[in-house]
């Protein structure tokens, strides 16, 4: 059965939450978060997002800031603009250029890394985020693109811009690539949408909604990884 990873949770923007995390899947981050993260699974913080925590996760994507120590199983990718100043303990560690990373970094032997792998597998059967051989296109859909068809005056309102800025919800992804295949996928109630298991190639993604003006784009995987791709 084809692997399809869904976010089961969100803290969106501008939302505060102070406390300790423990969750089991995939959650985004794009708000500020203080306190303690302990998950089997998938951390993204998103370029809004503020994290004050010392964590250990399977796999992060971090997009935003952090502050505190990373002890990650699988990996940790940093994407520009993303910081991160603590230190950071993973198998496989990725820093993009144009992200700043601030403190030391520990990469456990591959051997080590394939032990834990196997392990958790063999209990729950999961091991916790996406393949690290495959790529992963993840990103927001807003509903700018969809009410953008209104072309009968450029000047927006502060309430037409919230509005634009909105999520846009059950949106469909479609993706492919020429020699490959097709993937698609549908934005959650934050407008989040991920397709997982992409292999290397040229993969072109189109949305679809009611009302929506259809953009598409062009995201080439190479050595599999996470791909952000926004539609805003």
């Amino acid at each position: 059965m084809e692997k399809s990873e869904k976010v089961t949770a969100f803290l969106g923007k501008d939302t505060e939450f102070d406390g300790k995390l423990s969750f089991y899947g995939t959650i985004r981050i794009d708000g500020h978060f203080k306190g303690e993260i302990s998950a089997i699974g998938t951390l993204i913080v998103g370029e809004t997002g503020m994290i004050e925590a010392n964590m250990n996760v399977s796999y992060i994507v971090v997009n935003g800031e952090i502050r505190g120590d990373i002890i990650a199983d699988e990996r940790i990718d940093l994407h520009a603009p993303g910081k991160v100043f603590g230190n950071i303990n993973a198998p496989i560690v990725v820093i993009d250029e144009g992200a700043i990373f601030d403190g030391n970094c520990r990469m456990e032997k591959a051997k080590e890394a394939d032990e834990k792998q196997l392990a958790a597998e063999g209990t729950d059967g999961y091991a916790g985020g996406p393949s690290t051989s495959l790529g992963t296109i993840q990103g927001i859909v807003t509903r700018r693109q969809a009410l953008s068809r209104d072309t009968t005056h450029n000047i927006t309102t502060p309430d037409e811009e919230e509005k634009r800025s909105e999520p846009l919800k059950d949106a469909k992804i479609f993706a492919k690539c020429k020699g490959v295949g097709k993937k698609r996928a549908k934005t959650d109630g934050s407008g989040y949408y991920e397709l997982t298991d992409l292999e290397d190639g040229k993969w072109e993604l189109k949305v679809k909604a009611k009302g929506y003006r259809g953009l598409e784009a062009t995201v080439e995987i190479s050595g599999g990884g996470v791909y952000e791709k926004n539609f805003e």
